[in-house]
């Protein structure tokens, strides 16, 4: 590695495994597999790629990375001993060994202690802005006109451009032009090197003499401490605030990210368990709800803001939380929209298959889909820039590199001790600090949004990590199922009504028992207990379902933990005394009753007077309005009509189950992945690749066989001898391709060999070869099986 040359030469002295981890760390470098380790290289040199890589890097990496490009000025490589000096006792040697590591395993910096270099474009992106100082001020003053610099440089005694950059690079003399700084422009000069190197000011381009100098900031501008960028912005230059940060030119440096600030909580898990328990009876009644009445897709995507708000009120939820439900439940494959012209969200097949799951199942279903869920739900109802609304499950709330940088956020909880929760500040400054060039404008936002989100999943409770968060972490779906289960309450049998027509279920309600009574009543409020009230309204929905009185009466009977009282049995008891006398059916729709006066009352009220009723007969009704308006307008103007089918019989409001069948989703992500399998074998390609190009070099001007006889006669030897060579071939497609293969017999107009690009043995037509070569000193980069 001493003898490298390039960072390809760099990257060909690593053994697989170091290769293998950097295809790991840097997908990007492997998709598609590079044919040698040249391309590798190059690839690792693309600023895109570059950029990518530095996300991945913490505060104080950065900080040496920085370091490196001061130290190294004009030259191209630095020294090891210069760093430590740059970061002095702010750090260990160790520490800084391992840093420097981390760059080198990266494939940002290579070369050994005693030079170290950092890859071009890896300098071009850092050195703007290294360590947070400010450009170098012949950057600064080529920006700038002659006459503009000439009096700076009559202050100082020296000749144009060329006499102040010489003066800036020569610390001695710097050093001499800056004992003769005053206090005020001391501070201001300090101010500028400890914080941001730009500073704002007013006619900062007007020529500044020391005679004119009326503030710190025009005696600074007259003697070139800071150089103007504009007509009201100043810059202090790179030279200068190296010199006055003094030891501490790397700024603020810590090899230790930021402590976490924790305190114990109590209930932790019992609270994540609550939340867990809620989400799943949530997400149920979502489900159900679109399944009897499913929302239309909408023509760009997505769901629109009214079908939110009715979910929300149906739910007892916030809009917010219920654009994270749609898409939790979405991403779990338990929710698509239909086929044909006018889609509809409803629930697919799937959804019948988690409902027969035990709720801790159903749990971390909906919890592993959050985990991997490409989608920035809190930014549902937002506005983008051309003042769009954003629609929950529409396209542009794909965001590929979340699910990352949510793990990110988990990862950060799972280091604090259970039972314990960090405050929300100390954990946003220990994950700036962990990777400070990644989140965009974002960041700090979806952090925020990252820990609600899992507190409302349950994956934390009370700002701490659950123990089946821990596990869902981890990997362990069954031990997260298995801790949730021990914290989830047992489903209630019985509820308690109350004298003013509400139900409280005091918890859980078994599934059979939670639908019969949503059935005969609606949602009032929710939390430790749900509260139902039961109202007209909703005990003919009962029974226009096929329910009877009597069965009504039983459920509240054997149900009920309290006395029925009797101003329920009364409502159920009238309800169903009117229900149904009178009957709606088709004509488009007629109204039929027994009671002539009753049917007259009705065609005289002005409430029915939209429906356009006239009288057929002494005892119907009819209306040019579908059968559903005029049912539901009766019962407006406080009639209690009931469906009719066309034998005469009563025409049950039985919910259709509507499914779907989940459609294949596109992966739309742009985030590589790799694991340590995929890229064992791209290395052995690139071994392979590298084999072969050096082969292909050296074989035009050395020994390359072009006639049949010869090349039969070479690959015969090679086979016998069990060497490596170099075959140029042409595939059955035309395309010229070059592998190292070892021959292991040549009979038939063909030749058998082990490939070492495609790791396995492999027939080749001798009239297809191009060209054969020997591959001489070549280290084999997988021997094959024997």
């Amino acid at each position: 590695m001493d003898t490298a040359r390039s960072l390809a030469d760099w990257l060909r002295g690593w053994p697989d495994e170091r290769l293998a981890a950097l295809l790991v760390a840097r997908p990007d470098l492997a998709v598609p597999v590079p044919p040698d380790v040249g391309v590798l290289a190059a690839r690792a040199a693309v600023r895109l790629s570059v950029l990518r890589a530095l996300e991945q890097l913490d505060a104080f990496v950065l900080a040496l990375l920085d370091g490196l490009v001061l130290a190294s000025g004009t030259e191209t490589a630095t020294p090891y001993d210069d760093l430590l000096a740059l970061v002095g006792e702010a750090a260990t040697a160790e520490q800084v060994a391992a840093g420097v590591d981390r760059l080198r395993d990266l494939a940002l910096v290579w070369g050994t202690h005693a030079s170290l270099r950092v890859v071009g474009p890896v300098r071009d992106v850092v050195a703007p802005a290294a360590a947070g100082l400010g450009r170098p001020v012949a950057t600064l003053l080529t920006r700038l006109r002659v006459k503009d610099v000439a009096p700076v440089a009559q202050t100082l005694g020296v000749d144009g451009v060329g006499g102040l950059v010489d003066l800036f690079n020569d610390p001695a003399r710097l050093g001499a032009l800056l004992t003769t700084v005053g206090a005020d422009e001391r501070r201001v000069l300090e101010t500028l090197a400890a914080g941001s190197p730009l500073g704002q000011v007013r006619d900062a381009m007007r020529p500044a003499t020391p005679a004119s100098a009326d503030s710190p900031v025009r005696w600074l501008l007259a003697h070139g401490l800071l150089v103007p960028v504009d007509d009201s912005t100043v810059e202090l230059p790179r030279e200068v605030g190296v010199l006055v940060r003094g030891e501490r030119v790397l700024g603020s440096l810590s090899a230790d990210p930021p402590p976490l600030e924790t305190t114990a909580v109590k209930g932790l898990d019992d609270a994540a368990a609550h939340s867990a328990a809620a989400l799943v009876a949530k997400a149920e009644g979502l489900l159900e709800l679109w399944a009897a009445t499913p929302p239309s897709v909408l023509r760009a995507g997505g769901i629109g803001v009214r079908e939110l708000k009715r979910v929300g009120k149906e739910l007892d939820l916030t809009e917010p939380s219920v654009a994270l439900l749609v898409e939790v439940v979405a991403a779990a494959g338990l929710l698509d929209q239909t086929a044909g012209l006018d889609p509809e969200w409803v629930p697919t097949r799937a959804y019948d298959t988690w409902l027969a799951l035990p709720p801790e199942l159903r749990w971390t279903a909906l919890a592993q889909a959050w985990l991997a869920m490409s989608r920035l739900a809190a930014l549902a109802g937002e506005r983008d820039e051309r003042d769009k609304v954003l629609a929950p499950l529409g396209l542009e709330l794909e965001r590929p590199a979340l699910p990352a940088e949510r793990r990110r956020v988990l990862d950060q909880l799972a280091e604090v001790p259970a039972g314990r929760a960090a405050s929300r500040e100390s954990l946003t400054e220990r994950l700036v600090w962990s990777a400070p060039r990644r989140g965009g404008r974002l960041r700090d936002r979806v952090h925020g949004w990252t820990l609600a989100e899992a507190e409302l999943l349950g994956v934390t409770g009370r700002g701490g990590l659950s123990a089946a968060g821990r596990a869902l972490l981890a990997g362990d779906d069954k031990g997260a199922a298995r801790l949730l289960g021990h914290r989830l309450p047992e489903p209630l049998d019985h509820v308690l009504v109350q004298p003013d027509l509400t139900v409280v279920a005091p918890g859980p309600l078994e599934r059979e028992l939670a639908q019969a009574v949503a059935l005969v009543a609606d949602v009032e409020s929710t939390g430790g207990a749900t509260v139902y009230r039961v109202s007209e309204t909703s005990v003919r929905r009962a029974l226009d379902a096929g329910r009877s009185a009597s069965d009504l009466h039983e459920l509240f009977r054997t149900r009920s933990r309290t006395p029925v009282p009797q101003s329920l049995t009364y409502l159920i008891d009238d309800v169903a005394r009117r229900h149904g006398r009178m009957r709606v059916g088709v004509a488009n729709a007629y109204v039929r009753c027994d009671d002539e006066a009753l049917l007259s009352e009705v065609l005289a009220a002005k409430r029915t007077r939209p429906l356009r009723l006239r009288r057929l007969a002494p005892t119907v009704l009819v209306s040019s309005s579908p059968l559903d308006v005029v049912l539901e307008a009766l019962r407006a103007a406080g009639y209690a009509p009931a469906a009719e089918a066309p034998d005469g019989a009563l025409l049950l409001a039985r919910r259709e189950a509507r499914r779907t069948q989940l459609r294949p989703r596109p992966h739309r992500s742009t985030e590589h992945s790799f694991d340590a399998e995929h890229a064992a074998l791209s290395v052995i390609a690139l071994r392979a690749g590298d084999l072969a190009a050096r082969a292909a070099r050296r074989a035009p001007v050395t020994t390359t066989r072009s006639t049949t006889a010869d090349t039969l006669a070479f690959l015969q030897s090679a086979a016998r001898e069990r060497r490596q060579v170099w075959l140029g071939y042409v595939d059955a497609q035309g395309r010229a391709t070059s592998r190292v293969v070892e021959p292991r017999g040549v009979e038939g107009g063909f030749v058998t060999a082990w490939d070492h690009l495609r790791q396995e043995d492999r027939t080749f037509a001798l009239h297809r070869v191009t060209g054969v070569a020997d591959v001489e000193d070549a280290p084999t980069p997988s021997p094959p099986p024997p």
